[in-house]
């Protein structure tokens, strides 16, 4: 088995990603797109054709299609949905296309839905009995059976119109229908209500609509809709986490367009990232962490943060101060667990954690090999994927079966290998959605999460540290993911994503604890020197250089920068060293990637002695010194590169933390 380390994790892991999936699910639940079937007296006939235009941000980012048949026993709709988006070099593409069938009465029967997010697709049937639905999943050529209960009735998209159509009329007009979401494995009851009745402006011509507010039962989003006399949409918008998610009525040929998908502007990015008031050291894993968490849609509510390691401290509405703390690594559990009413969902394999692979199984037993302890063979598993996988933004959500054949995702991907090979072992685990720390900003971020006697462990194979994941993160929602990509996706995360401010209050790591007031910088510049006591950094500047880029976050690892004449450059950059790797071995591999084939030597920093690389022609040097798990690499570019470098790094104090 070959183990080599990952180029770079943090550089890897692109911490939005998780968050721009969640933009991806179906914009529109059961009927929101239903056109108006007529009376046939064949088996089936067209009734309507619709296409619809996405866009996130102001930009186009793909279509819908839907297609209603009326048939002499009821009624059948279909949907297509792909979204795409042009991003970091990246084409992320996902489909969504469903099939619902209806009795002549508008009440739902059955759906067929199917969801492409990577290579495969992951398809599931829904047959609607009396109190009853039974579902089959089927990815990656295996199948999973559920089964879910409610009462009353349930609509489908004709019958959702029919009741649209029907009851909603003039303003303050409310309509309540219940459905069955697909993309979420879950009954909801639907209200719309009529906010007013005004023109709409689609293309060239105004259209007379009705304004409709739609809200489902038990999640925080509203959305609002125009539609028109029949109950069918004109538009719809939704906020996401990326800005706001339009859907407009278009003709065939420009909803196709949109399908070349939007290359979302830096700002819209930048959005969804959250910037930290200071930087936190990676010296050593952070082992507690209390941050102020403010909300820019106090309306939207706060969810239950109250998960493993996390205490809330006080709430107001648009306020919450949170704790996290890291666990202590256990020892002495024994695996497999014993199979545990509550721990059943954690431990049985679902479309998603096929930790009945056969591969996986292989892979799991060679992987922990002769292993006793769950903690460590836990551990060993986050190595293998850390070392293994590859980052790959294209891939949105795959099941474990095609992860660990192509071995590319995106954190997400990290997450749902991690969780499947330790539940393939007997370990209980589930999928955590939240924030984690990174380069000065919380990002959107999957990790798993292994049920360790009676505690939950975060493990996280993308941001790895020393054991037990490290304490800089906010866990927003957790799931065994029985129910599929819903409650991970939905809910909490639709509360949060995108609308949170974090600000540090208080950290503690390598045994000391550090409390931020309000009235803290993250650094000071006097006169030619820049100080940063978080991390311990001063950095001195020559006469004739400026201090640049001092406000730079994630993905850019500059701490600060220097610009001098003749276009000389020197950048301070943060890295991290794997726990695994040998710390010498480490610091030469990232000065050899940042100065590629160039002269290895020595040179002294106002703290002692660095390794150095000097580029041959002498355009380019980089230092590195090693705090920790920390790899400090100072860099210079231009002219006179080598003398920059040693000019600088005389005057670079990094002191231990």
């Amino acid at each position: 088995m070959s183990m080599r380390p990952p180029r770079s994790r943090v550089l890897d892991i692109r911490p939005f990603a998780a968050a721009l999936w969640l933009t991806f699910l179906p914009l529109l639940p059961a009927g929101a797109l239903s056109g108006s079937p007529q009376p046939s007296a064949g088996v089936s006939a067209v009734a309507s054709d619709l296409w619809y235009v996405i866009r996130i941000g102001g930009q186009p980012a793909g279509y819908i299609h839907e297609e209603t048949l009326a048939r002499a026993n009821g009624v059948t709709t279909r949907s297509r949905m792909l979204v795409v988006l042009n991003r970091l070099g990246s084409r992320v593409e996902i489909g969504f296309d469903s099939e619902s069938e209806e009795t002549t009465d508008g009440l739902l029967r059955r759906v067929l839905y199917e969801m492409t997010a990577s290579s495969q697709s992951t398809r599931s049937e829904a047959v609607i009995a009396e109190g009853k639905i039974d579902i089959r999943s089927e990815s990656a050529g295996k199948t999973y059976t559920s089964a879910l209960s409610y009462s009353g009735d349930l609509y489908g998209p004709e019958g959702v119109r029919r009741r649209t159509e029907s009851g909603l009329r003039n303003p303050g007009d409310k309509v309540t229908v219940q459905t069955y979401i697909a993309e979420a494995s879950l009954v909801g009851k639907m209200t719309r209500t009529v906010l007013s009745r005004e023109p709409l402006q689609l293309g060239q011509r105004e259209v007379a609509a009705l304004k409709v507010e739609e809200v489902i039962e038990g999640l925080p989003i509203k959305r609002t809709g125009w539609l028109d006399e029949q109950g069918n949409l004109l538009r719809q918008d939704e906020p996401g986490p990326f800005g706001m998610i339009e859907v407009w009525r278009a003709d065939r040929s420009a909803a196709l367009a949109a399908a070349s998908g939007g290359e979302l502007p830096q700002e819209v990015y930048k959005s969804s990232i959250v910037r930290t008031n200071i930087r936190l050291p990676r010296t050593h894993p952070i082992d507690s962490l209390k941050v102020a968490l403010t909300h820019r849609r106090p309306e939207l509510g706060w969810p239950d943060l109250g998960l493993a390691g996390q205490k809330v401290l006080s709430r107001t509405e648009s306020e919450l101060v949170l704790e996290v703390r890291r666990p202590e690594a256990p020892s002495g559990v024994r695996f497999p667990a014993a199979r545990k009413e509550t721990d059943r969902q954690y431990l049985e394999p679902n479309a998603f954690i096929q930790s009945d692979d056969a591969e996986i199984l292989r892979l799991s037993r060679e992987i922990i090999g002769g292993e006793k302890d769950a903690f460590r063979a836990s551990l060993a598993l986050e190595r293998w994927v850390a070392e293994n996988m590859k980052f790959d933004l294209g891939i949105v959500f795959a099941p474990a079966a095609e992860i660990i054949r192509n071995r590319r995702g995106t954190c997400v991907g990290y997450a749902t290998l991690l969780a499947t090979l330790a539940r393939a072992a007997g370990i209980p685990s589930r999928i955590v959605m939240g924030y984690v720390y990174a380069l000065g900003m919380f990002g959107g971020h999957a990790w798993a999460e292994v049920r360790l006697g009676e505690e939950w462990v975060p493990l996280d194979a993308a941001v790895v540290n020393e054991g037990v994941a490290d304490a800089a993160r906010v866990a927003v929602v957790a799931s065994s993911l029985a129910e599929g990509i819903g409650e991970l996706t939905l809910g909490a995360a639709q509360q949060v994503f995108g609308q949170l401010g974090i600000t540090i209050l208080e950290f503690r790591t390598g045994g000391r604890s550090h409390p931020v007031s309000p009235e803290d910088k993250p650094f000071s510049i006097t006169d030619d020197r820049y100080d940063n006591p978080w991390l311990g950094i001063r950095l001195g500047k020559p006469a004739d250089f400026r201090f640049t880029k001092t406000d730079a976050v994630w993905p850019d690892r500059t701490l600060v920068g220097l610009d001098g004449p003749e276009s000389r450059t020197a950048a301070l950059e943060q890295n991290e060293i794997l726990p695994w790797e040998e710390p010498e071995k480490a610091l030469w591999e990232r000065l050899e990637r940042t100065v590629p084939e160039g002269k290895k030597g020595s040179l002294k920093t106002a703290k002692g002695d660095a390794f150095c690389i000097d580029s041959a022609d002498g355009q380019s040097a980089a230092a590195a010194v090693r705090r920790g798990l920390e790899a400090w690499i100072l860099r210079a570019d231009g002219k006179d590169a080598s003398a920059t470098l040693r000019q600088v790094a005389r005057l670079l104090e990094v002191s231990e933390k």
